[in-house]
């Protein structure tokens, strides 16, 4: 079973809750790498770079594709926008009328699906 740790959680979430933001930047690496006129060293680190964003939005992607309606709307309230004013998992809990422990073994479920799919662990 896959251990993922307070900091991970942290940082999975901020993947899916920064997504556009990872598309863009992955978007002005691919353009830096086709114009790139720098050493080749700089050009690696470029690379590297833009491999570890295409797998982070992949892996976002492929996550929301896969969910169920009702993960779709969790993921939306948590991480997008939220029209009750939900911000905590308690909140978001009472809306769909489960327990907070139950919201977080799901959210604990779609944070491990994403660390298998971009290869965090």
């Amino acid at each position: 079973m896959l251990t993922i740790e307070r900091h991970d959680i942290k940082k999975l979430e901020d993947y899916i809750e920064h997504i556009e933001q990872y598309r863009k930047e992955m978007k002005f690496t691919y353009f830096e790498l086709l114009n790139n006129t720098n050493s080749e060293t700089n050009n690696i680190g470029m690379k590297n770079k833009y491999e570890r964003l295409c797998n982070i939005v992949n892996g976002v992607d492929q996550l929301i594709n896969e969910a169920d309606n009702e993960t779709k709307e969790i993921m939306r309230f948590r991480y997008w926008e939220c029209p009750i004013g939900c911000y905590e998992w308690q909140d978001i809990a009472d809306y769909f009328g489960i327990s907070k422990t139950s919201m977080l073994r799901k959210r604990d479920a779609i944070i491990r699906r994403l660390a298998t799919l971009i290869g965090y662990v």
